[in-house]
């Protein structure tokens, strides 16, 4: 009984976040985004009589409450992590853009159009989400944080870490959230894995139970080398 519910509390939680990303409309990012200033709210502008125009210094602008905190780099951590066991097999996506490993003896399923792929409890799954650029012209890793957060940010409770910089073009984001079970919130715990690979960011979502927080790091470190993009055949015409 006890497994069984654990499995449909991160069964739920992996599936309401990832039914808020299907109701989100599939946009290209511009390639143009060099900072980190998406989602920040607009500041009002308050109109104050003044009696003579006399030049002042410009203010720097209160700050301003945000849905989701300002990224910071955080150096990598330091201890190595024993990878999870992977199967034989890998994930490929139908459309064909990416694959990636799939941990010994859990399951692939599908929400929507993206993959859910658990373990036998429940208590650790994952999922990938594509999102296409308008050109392959790397962005900085702030940017590609900051991306990762909006993708997700809707979820319940979601509450993103200070990201680490992988690598040139790769980051990940520690993040904490929550899922409703009549009166009750359970807390779930996560990362994403951010990876931009020519025109397409690659968001690796990895969400665990209590229990499976542990084996975060174990999961992330064993699909980080397998999520990668689908190359095309190589078929040379016939002369």
């Amino acid at each position: 009984m006890k497994k069984n519910k654990l499995r449909w509390i991160a069964i739920a939680a992996i599936t309401t976040i990832i039914l808020i990303i299907i109701g989100q409309p599939s946009t290209m990012i511009n390639p143009s985004l060099s900072g980190v200033k998406i989602g920040l709210p607009t500041q009002a502008q308050q109109a104050t009589p003044t009696p003579k125009p006399t030049p002042t210094p410009a203010a720097s602008p209160a700050p301003q409450p945000s849905p989701s905190p300002q990224p910071t780099p955080t150096p990598p951590p330091t201890p190595q992590v024993e990878p999870l066991p992977l199967s034989n097999n890998n994930y490929k996506d139908p459309q064909g853009r990416f694959q990636v490993g799939i941990l010994d003896g859990y399951n692939v399923g599908f929400v929507g159009n993206f993959p859910l792929i658990e373990s036998p409890e429940g208590n650790l799954a994952y999922t990938v989400v594509v999102k296409p650029r308008e050109s392959s012209r790397q962005i900085p890793n702030a940017s590609l944080a900051q991306i990762a957060i909006e993708t997700f940010e809707r979820g319940e409770g979601f509450t993103p870490g200070s990201y680490q910089e992988l690598g040139t073009a790769s980051v990940r984001v520690p993040w904490t959230g929550t899922v409703r079970i009549g009166s009750k919130v359970q807390p779930i715990q996560g990362s994403i894995l951010a990876r931009q690979i020519n025109n397409n960011i690659f968001l690796l979502l990895v969400s665990a139970t209590e229990e499976k927080t542990s084996e975060i790091d174990a999961a992330i470190a064993a699909l980080s080398d397998n999520l990668k993009p689908i190359e095309p055949s190589s078929t040379q015409p016939e002369s």
